[in-house]
């Protein structure tokens, strides 16, 4: 299949493609694109190259997406450069081995799909890797693929200059259209999930800002910002307020877990949102889209 982009206006390839292609989901057009399925100009592509007018878009629908190995539930790469990969992360998969010596995790995907990555950072059970996802957190996750591109992306973090944003959906309404969450958090030595501290000055400072996108009857929708990358941060600190998260299976509140409704199998929470500088000091920005499932989940609440 080829099409021809005509517009004056530039377009982000796989938005303009699920027009052109609309039997196909979003999550489908991103997975043929990175598979080399598309073409632009006759040449390679990525999910984010923007459109310009007179560009011929080549569709190979004959070949096939070669489904992973086993039972290894694996992230999209959004962009790849020879500095870092930008990672769509989905939920369910583990950043990288606990105590617990788990496999089949982020970090074994790495090391097998990039194996010059395994040496770079600071610990071999964390190749590439400067932050993290809850497994069951969905989104964006950049992966230095240098050591050089790992020391700058980690000094970012330590001064907390990288910008990382969430959506999310809480059960109830909150008051207030912005706010900020800024109580410690530390560990609670019989459950092991992550206890927010408010009568008492102990635990890592945390802080959450966020800003309501839209209310409904019984949730709401939020952009969330952490400005520290506690353990479980967002989690329990809307717990902390009595707005837990949707699907949160870890943190709800007495009269959600009275409650038998299920929405959602997986969390609403995703880093749809990841803002840094590359080694040249240039500002690198990626967006994602929310998962299907959670649209889905939106456009049926009232």
């Amino acid at each position: 299949m080829e099409f021809e982009y005509k517009s004056e206006e530039k377009e982000r390839l796989d938005k303009w493609l699920a027009l052109q292609l609309s039997d196909m989901t979003r999550s489908h057009i991103k997975k043929i694109i990175l598979a080399g399925l598309v073409k632009v100009n006759d040449q390679d592509t990525t999910v984010h190259h923007w459109l310009k007018n007179g560009d011929k878009v080549f569709y190979n629908p004959d070949k096939s997406i070669k489904k992973p190995a086993g039972d290894m539930i694996e992230p999209l790469i959004i962009e790849q450069t020879e500095e870092y990969l930008i990672l769509e992360k989905p939920h369910g998969l583990l950043i990288h081995p606990t105590d617990q010596g788990e496999t089949n995790t982020l970090a074994d995907w790495i090391v097998a799909k990039f194996p010059k990555i395994k040496k770079i950072g600071d610990d071999p059970q964390r190749p590439g890797i400067v932050h993290r996802l809850d497994k069951e957190v969905s989104g964006l996750v950049v992966i230095a693929a240098t050591q050089d591109s790992f020391d700058n992306l980690k000094k970012q973090f330590q001064d907390r200059t990288i910008k990382k944003e969430y959506v999310a959906l809480v059960h109830g309404k909150l008051i207030n259209n912005k706010g900020e969450i800024n109580t410690p958090i530390e560990r609670d030595k019989k459950t092991g999930l992550m206890k927010v501290q408010t009568a008492k000055v102990s635990g890592k400072i945390a802080l959450t800002l966020y800003e309501v996108s839209k209310k409904f009857i019984n949730y709401t929708l939020v952009r969330v910002v952490i400005k520290t990358g506690r353990m479980h941060q967002i989690r329990a600190h809307f717990y902390s307020i009595g707005h837990s998260i949707i699907g949160d299976k870890l943190y709800k509140t007495k009269d959600i877990r009275k409650k038998k409704k299920v929405l959602t199998s997986r969390i609403f929470l995703h880093a749809d949102y990841l803002k840094f500088k590359d080694l040249s000091g240039e500002w690198r920005e990626y967006r994602s889209d929310l998962p299907q499932e959670l649209e889905k989940l939106l456009d049926n609440i009232k």
